[in-house]
């Protein structure tokens, strides 16, 4: 692409400086080459101007830097936004046609939309809906009884199992399972175990998008229930009888105990872990590792295991830090103690 196109993708944008390359792709700064664009809004990524080989680099209208030889500045209000119009124009895009691949296994029962796209060795089990517009890429199960909404989603080697409910615009990521048993055992006498029946289902709304080998459990009766606009990164445990709140967004290894209510709008960073049959209110932010073994009523940013809230999580960490020192002093005063 030429430098004058981008003017139809990022409206009004000025350009600083000179570089007749053509644009041949998008790269982060520190690794763009002369003939790739890049962004930089953060002031943390400033030291890369002086290094970066980016022919192209989107900046904020007020920057006074200058643009070095054979280099163009791009300036618009939000580069990072600017910079995600160009992803998304440029994003790699098939054109699925309604087919169902000849080694698809189809039972008769099922319903299957005239625009739907099925890929090679898939199975759709009896009763099973299969609406408009709905993509499956190959290797991909889905059992009785289970209904996939418009327009959404599922890549290869998905499996979803029987009851299953799934709602419009969604998105499953290779490897994840829907509706695989809950972890339900009654202990006995002598220490072993007897299976509870996990009769139960998932439904899941409408925009939520699924990471790879991410799972989410049947509920023991009812439903675990997937709010719509959850976004689950990869191998997160959606545990039974759960139910996760619009619009909240969990990083990858995010344990979630069973029947454990999650409010809307909630963030949660990596490996955090919450206990089952608590409560999380409405926008809340749990930090990565932390853990919480019981409800949280706050709106909120949290911290630390057991979580508390971020300011106190922090001088509690920075006490255990001192720690150390303080034991060093406390062994002076008691040797200068003895001595006296």
């Amino acid at each position: 692409m030429k430098l004058d196109q981008l003017t139809e993708i990022l409206g009004n944008a000025e350009f600083v400086g000179k570089n007749d390359s053509d644009i041949t792709g998008l790269n982060r700064i520190n690794h763009a080459s002369n003939s790739e664009i890049t962004f930089l809004e953060d002031s943390r990524y400033e030291h890369f101007l002086s290094q970066t080989n980016a022919g192209f680099i989107i900046v904020k209208k007020e920057s006074e830097f200058i643009p070095k030889a054979n280099q163009v500045f791009i300036k618009v209000d939000h580069p990072y936004l600017s910079f995600l119009k160009l992803v998304n124009y440029f994003e790699p895009k098939k054109n699925f046609e309604n087919e169902i691949h000849s080694t698809a296994v189809i039972e008769k029962s099922a319903q299957i939309s005239p625009t739907a796209f099925i890929g090679a060795n898939c199975y759709i089990g009896e009763n099973t809906i299969i609406e408009d517009f709905v993509v499956i890429y190959p290797n991909t199960t889905i059992h009785n009884d289970v209904k996939i909404g418009k327009r959404t989603k599922i890549y290869s080697n998905v499996s979803i199992y029987y009851g299953t409910e799934i709602g419009e615009n969604c998105i499953l990521h290779s490897g994840c399972v829907i509706g695989s048993d809950g972890f339900g055992f009654q202990e006995n006498k002598d220490g072993s175990y007897t299976k509870i029946p996990q009769i139960g289902n998932v439904l899941i709304m409408n925009d939520v998008e699924i990471g790879a080998n991410t799972t989410i459990d049947r509920s023991f009766v009812g439903s675990t229930l997937i709010y719509n606009g959850v976004k689950l990164d990869n191998l997160i445990q959606i545990a039974h009888n759960d139910e996760i709140g619009e619009n909240t967004a969990m990083a990858a290894q995010v344990g979630i105990a069973g029947s454990a209510i999650i409010g809307k709008r909630n963030k949660f960073g990596g490996q955090v872990g919450i206990a089952g049959h608590l409560e999380i209110t409405d926008d809340v932010t749990l930090i990565a590792k932390s853990g919480v073994p019981k409800s949280i009523t706050e709106k909120g940013t949290y911290y630390g295991a057991p979580v508390r809230d971020r300011l106190t999580a922090f001088k509690v960490e920075a006490a255990i830090h001192n720690l150390p020192q303080l034991v060093r002093d406390i062994a002076k005063i008691k040797k200068k103690l003895e001595l006296d």
